[in-house]
């Protein structure tokens, strides 16, 4: 009787598990020194996210159940809740910079092995990607420096405390029989070097942009269109190396990356409705499951690209209250039916697509940071979302 109430509570447990594993990991990964009272600069930390989920994803894939899974999960929660409470809220530059990569890699492998321990099931996909693409959405601090005075106001403590009872408890029902999904020798190189060279990539161009933004106007904008035109080909070639069902995928988080950060740049300000976050993870999970019944990428970064087009023409229209809520909900809706159409059917390259966006981030900053009309810049990040949307189509 135990053994057939684990199985049936095991699909649903591990699919809240994913969810809340990928949402811990992606908050951390997209508040830049989340777990810091300071927030410290690390070039280093999105190249060691990026790169150690996809390498726990291949190391789950030789050697380990789904159990294994979570239970290298509820150590990285662990990690992450250890710092949060531990870490001397003193310490000196070089100690936080230390802690900030230690944190990046235990997110990155959080994120890893949630996805390889929910890969393979439509529901744990759906929540996994689910919860690392609505933690970028509505982290409601990247592109700023929130002045963290007390390590409290930092990872939120609920989110520590709901994913560590939900990855312990999904450990404790998976069945012992049921692995991970098996490695693929050829792919999982392929998805190692892909997050290596992408976020590696992303870092120098984020940082030549930033040099460039003191330039003449005509050259700064050269840098911009220039950066935001190699996002796109970065993911075009990356697709190219990938199997022809796994391809997508990269393009359309690529897509949905650029098309949605003028939202995650608003969701930073003080005037955000505090159920922000609750609608974005539903808006994703309504397009992600849309996304079987319609399966069009285009449509849907269509649908986000309208939604941030109208808000950067009519800036208060919504810029707070219902009406941001609903630039929220159509956006999160949007992107997640482009992701769920394009979901890959190898693990590891989920992985390189979920920590892609995070990844992105020092281009993205950079470019949105520029000194130009922000008309201007929105317009040239949905130009790069409209590329992306016919690629992908």
């Amino acid at each position: 009787m135990a053994t057939l109430t684990a199985a049936r509570v095991d699909a649903p447990l591990a699919a809240l598990a994913g969810l809340c594993a990928a949402a811990l990991a992606g908050v951390v990964l997209a508040v830049d020194g989340a777990v810091m009272a300071a927030p410290v600069h690390n070039d280093s930390t999105p190249v060691v996210a990026a790169v150690l989920a996809v390498v726990a994803v291949a190391g789950l894939q030789h050697s380990g159940s789904r159990r294994t899974g979570w239970m290298i999960a509820t150590g990285c929660v662990l990690v992450l809740g250890t710092v949060r409470y531990i870490a001397p809220s003193d310490a000196d530059t070089d100690t936080q910079s230390a802690l900030q990569i230690v944190v990046a890699a235990t997110a990155g492998i959080l994120l890893g092995a949630a996805i390889a321990a929910t890969w393979g099931r439509a529901s744990g996909q759906w929540a996994v990607i689910a919860g690392a693409w609505s933690a970028f959405l509505a982290a409601a601090a990247t592109g700023t420096e929130r002045p963290f005075h007390s390590l409290h106001w930092t990872v939120p403590q609920w989110l520590l405390a709901i994913t560590l009872v939900t990855v312990v408890a999904a450990a404790l029902v998976a069945q012992p029989g049921m692995r991970v999904q098996r490695a693929d020798p050829r792919l999982w190189p392929v998805a190692v070097g892909a997050a290596l060279a992408l976020s590696v990539g992303y870092r120098l161009l984020g940082d030549r942009v930033t040099a460039e933004s003191a330039s003449s106007t005509v050259r700064m904008w050269l840098f911009v269109g220039g950066a935001l035109l190699l996002l796109v080909i970065g993911a075009e070639v990356t697709a190219r190396f990938l199997p022809p069902g796994d391809g997508p995928f990269p393009m359309a988080v690529t897509g949905a990356t650029v098309t949605a950060y003028p939202l995650v740049a608003a969701l930073g300000g003080p005037e955000v409705p505090g159920w922000t976050p609750a609608v974005a993870v539903v808006a994703v999970l309504a397009g992600l499951r849309a996304a079987p019944r319609m399966p069009r990428p285009e449509l849907g970064l269509a649908l986000a690209l309208v939604t941030t087009a109208v808000a950067a023409l009519w800036p208060d229209l919504a810029a707070d209250g219902w009406p941001l809520l609903v630039r929220v909900a159509l956006i999160a809706a949007g992107t997640g039916l482009a992701l769920g159409s394009a979901l890959p059917g190898s693990a590891p390259v989920a992985a390189l697509g979920a920590a892609l966006p995070f990844a992105a981030l020092p281009v993205l900053r950079a470019v949105w940071s520029i000194a130009a009309d922000p008309m201007l810049v929105v317009g040239a990040l949905v130009v790069a979302g409209a590329v992306c949307a016919w690629q992908v189509r």
